[in-house]
């Protein structure tokens, strides 16, 4: 619809006709939203639900001027509209459009990607300019996938992608965005990887998130930082981190080399940590103790698939405790233990396991402070032996994952730390094995039980050993420990010295000091014996030896005669 004056039409002004008021409005319906979204164009942006929909547009202005647009879509699973201005006469084309989308499913801009994020429940407003390529969604406030999500972001499209502005959002799923980032996403893990966001754009965009979620369960609170690309890399900078009342630090560089030299992806990465609650960290269902964590590691892959980069892992690290309360490994085991073997109890390893188990498992060892060095080689981290020094038990701990596999392997050996006696080790072996979702717990006591049985031999030999010299036997050590632990220091080697003594023979009671001579010991009615202690009391000699003899009469072995061949 047109209304330009009559003199105009009549004269053919074309210059009065452009100046003329042009009024252009649409209306169209479909049963199925699906097809009027193809017929829009909208069908690589959004997807339809089955039902219904209905599109209309107004288009209002004079040729030559910006034009007045409003449109709406209403359909199964879509509702939106624009509102604004286009100047269609500009070059390069150019509009300013106040963009609402009620309610829409955005998975088609992911396509196979479609179910690693959350974008079938998107709303957003912004203010959209477009200058020819150049498209800037300035105002942006949205929520996707029940997340708030607002800044400013400025597109360049061309033969490579340009992006600058800044994100804040509410909540960050982690690893299905490294999927994105990475080209994994929605593929097999042994395909090749896509090119993601390593190639093709160029630019800054900064990222904020107050909730950001890692694999296996732990989260980040909050995380900022900037995602860099110079069109052949990805660049993560200045990440930080708020954990478990600490801080961490993220650094990571990415690439991706062309398809067809077999190079695939590489990255670096660089992890730091410090002043973190153990509590909050944790992997599926494997949870690191309570206590203060600092944690400093390096990380390098490459490959051509998302198992390749897995396998291909590498790197080295230390983690770093301090106050750190480990459960199920409470000394006081080995205190139950040593009263069962005293009170004459069935130590086997059957019968000692019973024994100990609910003790160990009930309570907790106090570790001040360690610091445990761990490497990764191909997708597998180890953690060589290590020691672990709490006031009254002392832990040897060693093991790792294995990534591919899903596999953990974990041993700690707990032997106890202790001021009084002990001869020989008395050990405590727990190992973890399993996927971290289900780990099974095994109690070794072999060790123990060895250990208490060679003490109660050593015990009984002691109190025959002290019968035989006239002496009551020695009370039983029931405890190690004194309450509270004495402050000094631990046994410091884990081998015990053989002392040049038998510890099991009683040392030799102290001379006493020489007496003066009494008149009644100048003539001592008997004898001394050689060996009579001093100041004891004083005995018969000994009788003179007695000779024994062969009985008259008896035989006497004769040497048989000489006989050839007779042995």
């Amino acid at each position: 619809a047109a209304s330009p004056a009559a003199a105009a039409v009549r004269a053919l002004d074309i210059t009065a006709l452009k100046r003329s008021d042009v009024t252009l409005e649409s209306r169209l319906g479909s049963e199925q939203t699906a097809a009027l979204l193809a017929l829009l164009g909208l069908d690589r942006i959004a997807a339809a639900a089955s039902g219904p929909a209905r599109f209309e547009s107004s288009l209002k202005g004079v040729w030559g001027a910006p034009l007045q647009v409003t449109a709406t879509l209403a359909g199964a699973g879509i509702d939106g509209g624009v509102a604004g201005t286009v100047d269609p006469a500009a070059d390069p084309f150019a509009a300013s459009l106040n963009v609402t989308l009620r309610r829409a499913d955005l998975s088609p801009l992911l396509g196979p990607k479609a179910g690693v994020m959350p974008l079938r429940d998107v709303s957003l407003a912004t203010q959209l300019g477009i200058a020819g390529n150049a498209f800037t969604f300035d105002n942006l406030d949205g929520a996707v996938g029940g997340s708030r999500v607002h800044g400013r972001v400025a597109l360049t499209r061309g033969d490579e992608t340009g992006v600058d502005g800044q994100i804040a959002m509410d909540s960050l799923d982690v690893a299905p965005v490294a999927a994105i980032a990475f080209g994994a996403a929605g593929r097999d893990p042994s395909a090749p990887l896509e090119r993601g966001w390593m190639r093709g754009w160029r630019g800054r965009l900064a990222f904020e998130a107050a909730r950001a979620g890692l694999p296996g369960g732990s989260e980040l609170r909050p995380v900022r930082g900037a995602i860099r690309g110079d069109g052949q890399s990805l660049v993560l900078e200045d990440v930080r981190a708020g954990l478990g009342g600490g801080e961490v630090t993220f650094d990571l560089d990415a690439r991706q080399s062309a398809q067809n030299d077999g190079a695939g992806t590489s990255f670096n990465a660089r992890v730091q940590a410090s002043g973190v609650d153990g509590a909050a960290l944790h992997y599926r269902g494997l949870a690191m103790p309570s206590g203060q964590v600092a944690l400093q590691m390096t990380l390098a892959g490459q490959g051509r698939s998302a198992s390749g980069l897995a396998g291909a892992l590498s790197g080295a690290g230390t983690l770093t405790l301090s106050d750190m309360r480990i459960p199920g490994l409470d000394p006081r085991a080995f205190e139950v233990a040593l009263r069962a073997g005293n009170s004459g109890q069935p130590t086997d390893n059957i019968r000692l396991k019973d024994i100990v188990e609910p003790v160990l498992s009930a309570g907790a060892v106090t570790v001040p402070s360690a610091q445990i060095p761990f490497a990764i080689r191909d997708g597998r981290l180890r953690v060589e032996t290590v020691t672990l020094d709490a006031p009254r038990a002392r832990i040897a701990l060693a093991g790792g994952y294995d990534l591919p596999a899903d596999q953990m392997d974990l041993r700690a050996i707990m032997s106890p730390v202790t001021t009084m006696p002990l001869n020989g080790r008395p050990e405590i072996r727990i190992d973890l094995n399993g996927s971290p979702d289900r780990l099974s717990r095994t109690l070794d006591v072999a060790a123990l039980s060895s250990w208490l049985a060679m003490r109660a031999i050593d015990r009984e030999t002691r109190r025959l050993d002290q019968l035989e010299h006239g002496g009551a036997p020695s009370p039983e050590m029931d405890e190690l420990w004194d309450d509270p632990v004495p402050a000094m220091d631990p046994i410091p080697s884990p081998q015990v010295k053989v002392p040049a003594r038998d510890p099991r023979r009683k040392a030799p009671a102290a001379k006493a000091p020489p007496r003066a001579p009494s008149p009644q010991a100048a003539n001592p009615p008997t004898a001394r014996a050689p060996n009579s202690p001093a100041g004891g009391a004083t005995l018969a000699p000994l009788p003179p030896p007695i000779d024994i003899r062969p009985a008259p009469g008896a035989l006497r072995a004769t040497r048989p005669p000489s006989t050839t061949g007779a042995f």
